[in-house]
């Protein structure tokens, strides 16, 4: 179970999942899939963030649309009981990974990764992605070479994209979008 799911309170947690089961069906009809869900509160107000992608990006205007569409599907089922805003939006470049599933679309690339405590010297980790098991993650790590993490040791990780230098174009992963 990912770390931030386990400080969310029960309620959150059942809010989450509530939302996740609704939105699955207009998510996946677009050819989407639901990254993450989070609901807690920012600033005094609170934030339902739904976050899709999809393998080739999700555009703006497809964002906007599925925006609309859960916004009246949350209405019509009246599952949060205090005022929320909903932000609906793809995961970013530098995406967090936050399943087992997310990390086996990113093999071979480079992630940054922490762990829960300090292993082999230190805490975190970047690197290519080199291989993922039902036990632990492995991570080509720059200074230590390949570095076995067991899953729960891990506290966060995210794809980190290497941008080009000196104008030398790179396979991009895609942008942060949001649609309010």
């Amino acid at each position: 179970m990912p770390t931030f799911f386990l400080e969310m309170q029960s309620g959150d947690r059942d809010i989450v999942r509530q939302v996740e089961r609704i939105a699955a069906e207009v998510v996946e009809a677009t050819g989407c899939e639901i990254w993450e869900v989070v609901f807690r509160s920012e600033a005094r107000q609170w934030i339902l963030r739904i976050t899709l992608d999809r393998q080739d990006g999700v555009p703006l205007d497809e964002l906007t649309q599925i925006h609309r569409e859960l916004s009246d599907m949350l209405d019509a089922h009246d599952l949060i009981p205090r005022r929320y805003t909903l932000e609906v939006s793809s995961p970013g470049i530098n995406r967090p990974l936050l399943r087992p599933s997310h990390y086996t679309r990113y093999l071979g690339q480079r992630i940054r990764l922490q762990t829960k405590s300090v292993r082999h010297g230190q805490r975190t980790f970047s690197g290519p992605l080199r291989e993922t098991d039902e036990r632990q993650v492995s991570i080509e790590d720059r200074e230590l070479g390949l570095v076995h993490i067991p899953w729960q040791a891990i506290a966060r990780a995210h794809v980190d994209y290497e941008f080009p230098v000196g104008g030398q174009k790179k396979k991009h992963v895609g942008r942060r979008k949001t649609a309010h």
